[in-house]
C-alpha cells in the first residue's frame, strides 16, 4: 500500500508539471500569436490591394484577417492545453451552422455587399435604378444601400437582392444620349422643322457636338411625321438639358405656326 501511495503521487506530480508547462506554452502561443496576427493586419493594411478598396472594404477585409487569425490562435492554444483538435471543430462547426440557419438573411445580405465593394457597379453620388426603386447613393455598406430618391425621399436597400438586380447606373458613362420626339401634321415642312431642332440644340451650351446632334424623320402607325432630335451631353448635366431644350422646342414650334399633334420624350442612358 505505501508502495502504491508513493507512485500514485509521483504521477500526480508529473502530470501536474506536465500541465503547467502546456498551459506556459499555450500562453506563450496567445501572446506571440495574438501579437503576430496584430503585425500582419498592419502589413495587409500597406498593401497596394488594401488601399485601392472602398473604407467599408478596407473596415471588412481588416476585421476578417484579424477575426480568422486570432481564432488559429485560439486553436492552437487550447489544443497545446490538450483539448482534441475534432472536438473544437465539432463545436465550432456546430455554432456556424446554428447562427448561419438564424442570420441567412443578414448573411446574403453580408455577401452581397461584399459583392457590390468589389465590383463596383455604381459608386457613392451615382444615379441608379434596380427596376423597383431609383435615386442617388448616398452610403454603401455591408448589409445595406442608402439611396435618395428624386423628391429626396431615403430608400434602405438590402445589398442581397441589390447584388442579384439588373441595376441600371444612369452616371456610369461620362456622356448620355437625351431624344426628343415631336409628331406634327403632314403638312409640316420636314426640312424647316428639322433645322428648327437642330438650332434649338446649337443653342443649348450643354449639347457637345461629338457625337452632333442629330434631327430624324420617322413615321407613326397613324401615317403622322415624328421627328426626333438626338442630343448628348455630360452625365451631370441630364436634368438641366432635358428641361432646356424642351421648353425651347416647343417654344420654338410655337413660333413658327407647328402646333403639337403629339410629343413624347424618350429616355436614353445608352450609347
Amino acid at each position: 500500500m505505501i508502495l502504491r501511495k508513493v507512485d500514485l503521487g509521483a504521477l500526480i506530480g508529473t502530470d501536474i508539471a506536465e500541465l503547467a508547462m502546456r498551459i506556459v506554452a499555450a500562453l506563450l502561443i496567445l501572446v506571440v500569436g495574438l501579437w503576430l496576427v496584430k503585425l500582419l493586419v498592419n502589413l495587409a493594411k500597406k498593401t497596394v490591394f488594401y488601399k485601392k478598396q472602398t473604407t467599408e472594404l478596407q473596415s471588412f477585409f481588416a476585421s476578417a484577417l484579424k477575426a480568422l487569425g486570432y481564432a488559429l490562435v485560439i486553436i492552437m492554444a487550447v489544443t497545446t492545453v490538450g483539448v482534441p483538435t475534432a472536438s473544437i471543430l465539432a463545436v465550432l462547426g456546430s455554432c456556424g451552422l446554428a447562427i448561419g440557419l438564424a442570420l441567412q438573411g443578414s448573411l446574403a445580405n453580408l455577401a452581397g455587399g461584399i459583392m457590390l465593394m468589389v465590383f463596383r457597379p455604381f459608386k457613392v453620388g451615382d444615379f441608379i435604378s434596380d427596376g423597383a426603386h431609383d435615386g442617388t447613393v448616398k452610403k454603401v455598406t455591408l448589409f445595406y444601400t442608402v439611396i435618395a430618391t428624386a423628391d429626396n425621399l431615403q430608400i434602405t436597400l438590402p445589398n442581397g437582392a441589390l447584388a442579384n438586380a439588373a441595376i441600371k447606373n444612369l452616371n456610369a458613362n461620362e456622356i448620355r444620349r437625351l431624344d426628343i420626339d415631336v409628331t406634327l401634321s403632314p403638312a409640316a415642312d420636314k426640312e424647316k422643322v428639322c433645322e428648327l431642332l437642330l438650332d434649338c440644340a446649337k443653342k443649348n451650351e450643354l449639347v457637345i457636338d461629338d457625337p452632333a446632334p442629330e434631327a430624324l424623320v420617322t413615321v407613326t402607325e397613324g401615317g403622322l411625321p415624328t421627328f426626333k432630335l438626338r442630343t448628348w451631353f455630360k452625365s451631370g448635366d441630364y436634368w438641366t438639358v432635358y428641361f432646356g431644350l424642351n421648353e425651347a422646342v416647343q417654344k420654338a414650334l410655337t413660333e413658327n405656326a407647328l402646333p403639337l399633334a403629339h410629343q413624347q420624350v424618350d429616355l436614353h442612358t445608352d450609347k
